[in-house]
C-alpha cells in the first residue's frame, strides 16, 4: 500500500481550456510500505532487509509436523512440537542456556516492540498531518479558481460598467445639447408671447376705455330714466291723492243725500249701486296703480343688475387682462349672507366670485352661485358652477378642457382641530375657447349651510382647489 499527493493533470487540463496561462507547480511525492505480517511502515529501501529480519514471518516447523509458526514463536514450539521428544535429551541440555537466550531475547523485544509502537504513533500522526496539507492544498487550489472565476466576472461586469458609463455619457451630452435647444425656443416662445401680451393688453385697455365709456352713458340715461320713473310715480301718486278726495266728498254729498232722501228707498238703491259702481272704479285704480308700481320697481331692479353685469363686465376684462391668482386656488367670503339670501328669492340675483387661473397662462375661472337656488333646486338649496371663460392664452392651452377640482365650505369652528369642512368634487369640461359652455351646476342643501359653523356673523367662506 502506498501513499502519494501530486497535482492533478485535470486541473491543468481545465486550465489550458479555459485559455489562461499555465501556472508553474511543484509536485510533491510522499510514498510508505507497509508490512503484510506486522502491519508496520517502512521506507523503500529498508522494507525488504524488515522482512528479512520480521519475527512475525511465518515459516514452516523444520520436525515437519506441518505447523507455520511465526519467527519469533519458533523456539517456544521446537520445545513443543510432538516430532522433537526423540531429541529431548539434548534439548533439555540445551534448555538452561536457550531459556537464558529467550528471557535476554523477550526482554530486547519488549524494548524494540515499544519502540516500534512509538514510531508507528509518530508515523500515524504525520501521515494525518500530510493527509490535512493535502487537503488544505486542494482546497487552496479550489479558493484560487474561484478567485480567478470571480476575476474574469468581474472584468466582463467593469467593461460592462465602463461601457454603459460611455453610453451615459453621450446620452447627457445629447441630453444636455437638446436641453440648451430646448431653452432656446422657450426663450424665443417666451418673447413673442411677451409681444402678444402686450398688444393685446393694448387692445384690451382700449376695450375697458370703450366699456367704461359705454357704462357712464347707459348709467347717465339710466340715471335720467330713474328721475322720471320717480316723477311718474310721485305724479301717480298725487293723482290717486286727489281722486281719494274726490271719493271721500263724494261719499259725504251721497251720505248726506241719503238723510234727506231716507224715504224714498228707490232712490237709494240706485245711489247705493252708483256707490258700489265707484267704489270698484276706485280699486281697480288702485290694483293697476299697484301693478306699474311694481313693474316700474322690477324694471328698476332689472337695470340695476344690468348696471351690475356692466361692471362686473368691465371688472372681468380688466381681471382677465391681468389674472392675479394663477395658482388654482381660491377663497371667497360672501358677506350678508341673509340680505344677500333675501335678494336672490326676489329677484334671482347671482353672485360672481373673483377670477382666477388654474396655472400661470393657464385657463380663466370663475365660481358662480345661485344662493336660493334654480329651476327644480330652487327655494332649498345653493346652485353653483364652476365656469370656464375666454382668456387672453386660450389658443395656447389645449383642448377640450377637462378640469376637476374641490369646492369646500370652510368651518368657521373656533377650535380648528374640531373643524369638518363640507366638500363636493366637480368636472369641467368645456370642447374649446370658442364653445359656449353648458353649465354643470351642483347643489348643496340650505340646512346643511345652516348646520355647524358653515354661516359665523353672516359670512361664509368657500374655497375652491383645482385638482389637475
Amino acid at each position: 500500500m502506498s501513499l502519494t499527493k501530486s497535482s492533478s493533470r485535470r486541473d491543468l487540463s481545465e486550465q489550458n481550456q479555459n485559455g489562461s496561462q499555465p501556472k508553474s507547480t511543484t509536485i510533491v511525492k510522499y510514498e510508505k510500505s507497509s508490512c503484510l505480517f506486522c502491519n508496520e511502515w517502512f521506507d523503500a529501501q529498508t522494507f525488504t532487509e524488515h522482512l528479512i529480519h520480521c519475527g512475525q514471518v511465518l515459516e514452516e516447523c523444520p520436525n515437519g509436523c506441518q505447523a507455520f509458526i511465526p519467527r519469533i514463536r519458533m523456539r517456544s514450539h521446537l520445545k513443543e512440537c510432538p516430532r522433537n521428544q526423540h531429541n529431548l535429551s539434548s534439548q533439555q541440555r540445551m534448555s538452561v542456556s536457550m531459556d537464558r537466550l529467550d528471557r535476554q531475547s523477550d526482554q530486547r523485544l519488549l524494548v524494540i516492540e515499544q519502540d516500534v509502537g512509538t514510531i508507528r504513533s509518530v508515523l500515524n500522526e504525520e501521515i494525518r498531518q500530510r493527509l490535512h496539507l493535502i487537503t488544505d492544498v486542494g482546497n487552496i487550489r479550489k479558493q484560487n479558481q474561484v478567485v480567478e472565476d470571480w476575476t474574469r466576472e468581474t472584468e466582463k461586469a467593469m467593461d460592462e460598467l465602463r461601457r454603459q458609463m460611455e453610453e451615459e455619457t453621450s446620452r447627457k451630452a445629447f441630453a444636455i445639447e437638446q436641453n440648451q435647444l430646448d431653452v432656446q425656443y422657450c426663450c424665443d416662445i417666451t418673447q413673442s408671447l411677451k409681444e402678444q401680451v402686450e398688444s393685446r393688453l393694448d387692445e384690451a385697455t382700449k376695450l375697458v376705455n370703450q366699456l367704461s365709456a359705454d357704462v357712464t352713458y347707459h348709467q347717465n340715461q339710466l340715471n335720467d330714466n330713474i328721475l322720471k320713473l320717480e316723477e311718474l310715480i310721485f305724479e301717480n301718486e298725487r293723482l290717486n291723492r286727489e281722486k281719494f278726495f274726490q271719493i271721500e266728498e263724494f261719499l259725504q254729498q251721497i251720505n248726506e243725500d241719503i238723510k234727506t232722501k231716507l224715504g224714498n228707498s228707490d232712490y237709494v238703491t240706485s245711489k247705493q249701486a252708483t256707490l258700489d259702481y265707484e267704489v270698484k272704479n276706485v280699486k281697480n285704480i288702485v290694483c293697476e296703480t299697484e301693478e306699474r308700481c311694481d313693474k316700474l320697481d322690477r324694471a328698476l331692479h332689472q337695470t340695476m343688475q344690468n348696471i351690475s353685469d356692466l361692471e362686473t363686465q368691465m371688472a372681468m376684462q380688466q381681471r382677465i387682462a391681468s389674472v392675479q391668482n394663477i395658482r388654482g386656488h381660491l377663497i371667497w367670503r360672501i358677506k350678508d349672507y341673509s340680505k344677500k339670501l333675501e335678494e336672490s328669492k326676489q329677484y334671482d340675483t347671482i353672485l360672481h366670485s373673483a377670477m382666477f387661473s388654474n396655472k400661470a397662462f393657464g385657463y380663466a375661472l370663475r365660481l358662480d352661485i345661485y344662493l336660493n337656488g334654480k329651476g327644480t333646486w330652487k327655494g332649498r338649496n345653493m346652485i353653483a358652477c364652476l365656469n370656464v371663460l375666454s382668456g387672453e392664452y386660450d389658443p395656447l392651452l389645449a383642448w377640450p378642457c377637462r378640469l376637476q377640482a374641490e369646492i369646500i365650505i370652510r368651518d368657521q369652528c373656533s377650535n380648528a382641530a374640531d373643524a369638518e369642512d363640507y366638500v363636493k368634487t366637480i368636472f369641467v369640461r368645456k370642447k374649446s375657447d370658442d364653445f359656449i359652455q353648458s353649465n354643470q351646476y351642483f347643489h348643496i342643501p340650505h340646512k346643511v349651510i345652516t348646520s355647524r359653523n358653515y354661516l359665523r356673523n353672516d359670512s361664509m367662506f368657500i374655497e375652491v382647489r383645482v385638482l389637475k
